[in-house]
């Protein structure tokens, strides 16, 4: 069957808003050549023929996506940062927006400085592998709840070859007491939708424990700034937390309760507010 042909077929399966970027994404996957190539063999008349086993797994893949399933389960890829990261349905799909929590996290690790930071709720590890990769000289360690979340970002860290240490636990009370380590930065995204929220089919296809924290979403700040994560940070250093669009003066305030100061917010690059950070007095 020709690209052409497959496109008549399965484009009016697909949902209509992204169908053709979809479509071609599933075709890049199971065929190996590039979107420019495969725009080029929509349009030529005579187009070379897909084999039997790419146009089954094509057709298979979109008939999962018509039943919401996300296309980064399908072909258990997502790019992210420099990465193409490993996902399954254990796992959080990590979005574009967190890029600007990495982004500002670099500004908060001056470059060639020896340290150690600490990623909470890793999920994927994206958080945990971007900082490593990008700051060598820091120790990375990478904690989470779930041990199949933590045997996805560990799968991910092999991937890459990044040397990063995991712990598996629950918030703070996975990592060693404060009094035997601390961090130059502690970065987190953890589930901060309301529990009541209206999500897309193909979110709600996400792992719960990833994606909702309480009632108003605040619960896991709540708690990492109950349980003392001010101690486990160095005097001067800082909390990078990721929230949700409307969640900033609310967790800026949660932040200045427990004593942190020179509390900042700042924005994705659809200008909305995506990240919250506060430094620990020296």
């Amino acid at each position: 069957m020709s690209l052409p042909e497959l496109f008549s077929r399965l484009l009016p399966l697909l949902p209509p808003d992204n169908a053709e970027h979809e479509l071609l994404w599933l075709c890049s996957h199971y065929t190996g050549l590039s979107f420019a190539e495969l725009r080029r063999q929509l349009v030529q008349k005579n187009a070379a023929s897909l084999n039997p086993a790419q146009c089954a797994a094509i057709q298979l893949a979109v008939q999962q996506r018509a039943t919401g399933r996300p296309l980064q389960y399908i072909t258990g890829l997502q790019p992210f940062w420099d990465f193409e990261l490993i996902v399954t349905p254990d796992v959080l799909i990590p979005r574009w927006d967190s890029e600007t929590v990495i982004e500002q996290a670099l500004r908060l690790l001056p470059k060639n400085q020896p340290g150690a930071l600490a990623d909470i709720c890793t999920g994927s590890g994206a958080y945990a592998l971007t900082l490593k990769a990008e700051r060598p000289q820091m120790q990375v360690c990478a904690c989470d709840i779930s041990p199949a979340a933590l045997a996805v970002a560990r799968q991910n860290a092999a991937k890459y070859q990044l040397d990063i240490t995991f712990f598996a636990g629950d918030l703070l009370a996975a990592l060693p007491p404060p009094d035997k380590q601390q961090y130059d930065l502690i970065v987190s995204n953890p589930p901060y939708i309301e529990n009541d929220a209206d999500l897309p089919q193909d979110v709600r296809q996400e792992p719960a424990l990833a994606l909702f924290g309480g009632v108003d979403g605040l619960d896991f700040y709540r708690r990492l700034l109950a349980e003392g994560v001010i101690d486990y940070l160095r005097p001067g250093a800082y909390l990078l937390l990721e929230i949700g669009c409307e969640q900033a003066a609310a967790v800026s305030q949660l932040l200045q309760q427990t004593g942190f100061i020179e509390i900042q917010t700042g924005q994705d690059l659809a200008g909305l507010d995506r990240w919250v950070q506060g430094r620990k007095p020296l």
